[in-house]
């Protein structure tokens, strides 16, 4: 059974001051950067860009990434991953799921004995099913790994306002000490020993965020409709999470119901923005050429569903949002068909779906 522990600190701040390296000044990196900066920790900052860090170091500010924030005089930039890690009791890892891997190989040598690896990015390991937790922890077996789950939208506790957040590991003991480290005027935490369930939270979330984002345009500004597609949301989330293994417990607190709230409704999700784009018309491929990278979810939405299918968990609302990435254009009907399935699903009484339920 998973354990919490609700640390609710407030704006009190931990009297340990140490060294903390953040790979990737990328929009959550460098706000965490500054908001740990906040607490009187060292922090070094690296990046692959060499203009984000001359940015960072000559004008306090990133403007590519957290434009109009002031970043704490205690954020130190570099190019050098190896140099952004040496002395650094806590590792940031804040690259998209793509790279983790090519980043951390380098710089492993270079990490001090007992380094503690923080995971913020929330999506699969390329290519499979597993979480990037589990990749860090293939990739670093002797230290312990730690991931950040629940609501956190960078550019709202950058500038001030609080997030409430759910560190997940193994060890409890590890899992406070990172919680103490993060409390402050930013971040309230929690921690949980259920990694599969608040793991999994956060790759989810970002699925249906896109659905919700869709939503945002077919829905003719229905609150009835987007209520009850969260909700169907955090049910089918729960199904899944506990099928693999996860607590349905995790999934209906911070680490998913709360994640998806505020990727799924904020302006500023890169997930929301993405299922705009595609219930407006556009298809993946245009918006991955307009973009770059594509959002999480995205990425990660066939993976879930054949989760999904594997745990012979009925997701109607996941394959939906898969059908809409891969080419077939969002419909309100057909929505609404999906989220009636899901509420059958929900309510024990076996799915009827219209077409291809989760594959």
């Amino acid at each position: 059974m998973a354990t919490f522990s609700h640390e609710n600190r407030g704006s009190s701040i931990s009297s340990e001051r140490i060294k903390v390296a953040v790979l990737g000044a990328g929009n959550m990196g460098t706000a965490l950067a500054h908001a740990l900066a906040g607490n009187g920790h060292e922090v070094v900052l690296w990046d692959f860009f060499p203009e984000v860090v001359e940015d960072i170091q000559n004008r306090r500010e990133n403007r590519r990434f957290l434009p109009d924030v002031r970043l704490h005089e205690m954020v130190r930039a570099t190019m050098s991953a190896v140099e952004c890690v040496m002395g650094a009791r806590l590792v940031v890892v804040s690259v998209p799921s793509p790279f983790v891997a090519s980043t951390l190989g380098p710089i492993m040598l270079g990490l001090e004995n007992h380094a503690v690896l923080l995971n913020v990015a929330k999506g699969f390991a390329p290519g499979t099913r597993h979480s990037l937790l589990s990749m860090l922890e293939r990739l670093a077996p002797t230290h312990a790994c730690v991931q950040m789950a629940g609501p956190a939208i960078a550019n709202e506790f950058a500038r001030g306002t609080p997030a409430s957040v759910v560190l997940a590991t193994a060890d409890e003991l590890v899992a406070r000490r990172v919680a103490d480290w993060l409390s402050g005027p930013c971040f309230i935490t929690e921690t949980t020993t259920d990694v599969t369930g608040a793991s999994l939270g956060g790759i989810l979330k970002n699925v249906y965020a896109i659905l919700l984002g869709c939503l945002d345009v077919l829905g003719k500004d229905s609150r009835n409709v987007e209520a009850a597609a969260l909700t169907a949301s955090v049910r089918e989330m729960a199904r899944i999470a506990e099928a693999c293994g996860g607590q349905a417990l995790t999934l209906y607190g911070l680490a998913g119901m709360g994640d998806l709230v505020a990727t799924g409704l904020s302006q500023d999700s890169h997930n929301r923005k993405f299922g705009k784009a595609l219930a407006s018309g556009k298809l993946t491929s245009a918006i991955e050429a307009e973009i770059k990278l594509l959002p999480e979810g995205a990425r990660a939405v066939a993976a879930v569903c054949a989760l999904a299918h594997e745990a012979d968990v009925p997701a109607p609302l996941a394959g939906w949002v898969r059908r809409t990435v891969e080419g077939t254009p969002p419909s309100w009907e057909g929505l609404l068909n999906e989220l009636r399935a899901a509420t059958r699903a929900a309510s024990g009484t076996p799915p009827q779906p219209v077409g291809d339920d989760f594959r």
